[in-house]
């Protein structure tokens, strides 16, 4: 009986992962590629109109006397009506996540600059309601402060605004165009097509 030699013969296995890590490769480029941009559609759109109107907002009325872009720059207003901390933590937040990282978003429609817009819209959301809280308290940081102002439509404006971009935002992280759901399909069921 000849003695069968294993040197001759292909190794099954060796093919088999060598077609799989060509499929993954081409999976992984093309997901990198289509994920690098972001859809152009209703909740962009809706997100860009909001963003652009709580900028708008930052020339409101904050509380008495005082109006967003006072407590945005720490002027002389803001020190003078004793604003408080959370006050200025919020319109920071919004103005440098929401409004700046949402024009980086607009600008460039890169997820990153989304998600960053997000986050801090969800955060600035949390400080706004602690800012408008204190405000409404009436006494202010100082007890014995007298003519402490409530909070302004301003400040109401821009926590609804930040509210609704909260959706919008996430909206716009979710949505995926044709081919991603098709990639995605690809990658579930190992087509590698």
């Amino acid at each position: 009986m000849s003695h069968v030699s294993n040197d001759d013969r292909p190794d099954p296995i060796a093919g088999i992962m060598e077609v799989t890590q060509k499929a993954d490769s081409e999976l992984r480029r093309k997901d990198r590629v289509l994920g690098r941009t972001l859809v152009v559609g209703r909740p962009y759109l809706a997100s860009t109109v909001l963003i652009v109107v709580l900028a708008g907002l930052l020339l409101l009325p904050h509380s008495e006397g005082v109006r967003g872009f006072d407590v945005l720059f720490f002027t002389e207003a803001a020190a003078d009506q004793r604003t408080s901390l959370p006050s200025h933590i919020f319109v920071l937040l919004y103005s440098v996540g929401t409004i700046g990282f949402g024009a980086v978003m607009i600008l460039t429609q890169k997820w990153w600059a989304a998600g960053i817009a997000w986050s801090a819209t969800c955060v600035s959301a949390v400080y706004g309601i602690l800012a408008i809280w204190l405000r409404q308290s009436g006494r202010g940081p100082d007890p014995d402060f007298q003519g402490f102002g409530a909070p302004g439509l301003g400040m109401y404006l821009s926590e609804i605004v930040l509210f609704l971009l909260i959706g919008t935002l996430a909206g716009v992280l979710w949505t995926r165009t044709p081919e991603q759901r098709e990639l995605e399909e690809e990658a579930r069921h190992g087509d590698g097509r």
